[in-house]
């Protein structure tokens, strides 16, 4: 419902609370106040027991704000569901308390509290909150964000740590600030507001922008050096023109580690070298050295446990 006590002036204040709304309806009306005043969304509880939810929601001219609290459930928009309801935002989301897997159309993350995920609210998501959910929101027009973006398209959810005692990310932690702040005040600036907020936008856009470049020359330095046993985060980190944790945290926003994606490289040049020397029959300690790897015995052991062939068995495998 409308808030009566704010000024013709001030941002439009919604409240909605599940308390007076009888069980069997609960879901219903939590449903339609979301298509109205947040984001349309197909809700299914996971418990048997019933739904508890309440969120306060602030409207300005292009953003919305919104703190929502519930029990346990499953938010879901499917491309059927986006088809008959579109938004044309996207949406930012603050968890608060309450770990959540967020499924999209490439791979499912999870989201912890002290993490914020940005995504476009009409590309397919599934959100899951087993425990129940604390969180801030935040929308804004497709086509603000192409503008504060610069153009980039937003195909896959990003991550960013607004709260945590690591890898914080400054404009995050000022949105979420901002956010709470806004919806906690009784009188503000509507306009400073915004315009605040859409500065703090477009600087967490550039720094993604940025880690996304980052990600991508370290990828470009483990395949040119991946031949050095010695190749370590260290060197690579060096290279790129960053600190060793910021490029642990470069590859954790890719779900792999420094670690994992050397030892991958390796091992994929090891097999095109194993099935394009059949003839030649390049010792495999040879091949184990190219590749990068100290010894033929940790080859062997890796190439197995990646692969479940020894490199021996595949190379008879690609001469039969």
């Amino acid at each position: 419902m409308l808030d009566p006590s704010e000024s013709p002036d001030a941002p439009k204040v919604l409240r909605f609370s599940t308390a007076r709304i009888p069980v069997s309806h609960r879901v219903e009306h939590w449903e339609s106040h979301n298509a109205k005043a947040l984001i349309g969304l197909d809700i299914r509880t996971i418990e048997n027991t019933p739904l508890v939810a309440e969120e306060v929601n602030l409207h300005f001219p292009a953003m919305r704000f919104a703190r929502v609290k519930g029990s346990s459930q499953v938010v879901e928009r499917s491309e059927q569901f986006i088809a008959e309801h579109p938004t044309g935002d996207v949406a930012m989301f603050f968890a608060l308390g309450g770990e959540a897997f967020f499924y999209h159309p490439t791979g499912m993350i999870l989201l912890k509290p002290g993490q914020a995920v940005l995504y476009d609210a009409d590309r397919p998501f599934l959100r899951g909150f087993a425990a129940g959910l604390r969180e801030l929101v935040l929308t804004i027009p497709r086509e603000e964000y192409i503008r504060l973006s610069h153009g980039a398209s937003l195909k896959e959810p990003v991550v960013f740590e607004f709260s945590s005692p690591t890898g914080l990310d400054p404009a995050a932690a000022g949105l979420a600030s901002l956010i709470n702040s806004a919806l906690d005040r009784r009188e503000l600036d509507p306009q400073k507001v915004e315009q605040e907020a859409f500065a703090l936008v477009e600087q967490l856009l550039a720094r993604a922008r940025g880690a996304s470049s980052a990600y991508r020359l370290a990828r470009d330095v483990i395949e040119r050096r991946f031949s050095s046993p010695g190749l370590s985060r260290a060197e690579v980190a060096s290279a790129v023109g960053v600190s060793e944790r910021q490029l642990t945290r470069l590859f954790a926003a890719h779900d792999e580690s420094f670690a994992e994606r050397l030892l991958a490289h390796r091992l994929q040049a090891a097999e095109a070298l194993l099935v394009s020397n059949t003839e030649a029959a390049t010792p495999i300690s040879e091949i184990a050295a190219r590749c990068g790897f100290s010894s033929q015995a940790h080859f062997s052991r890796a190439f197995k446990a990646h692969t479940g062939v020894t490199p021996s068995e595949l190379r008879r495998a690609a001469t039969a």
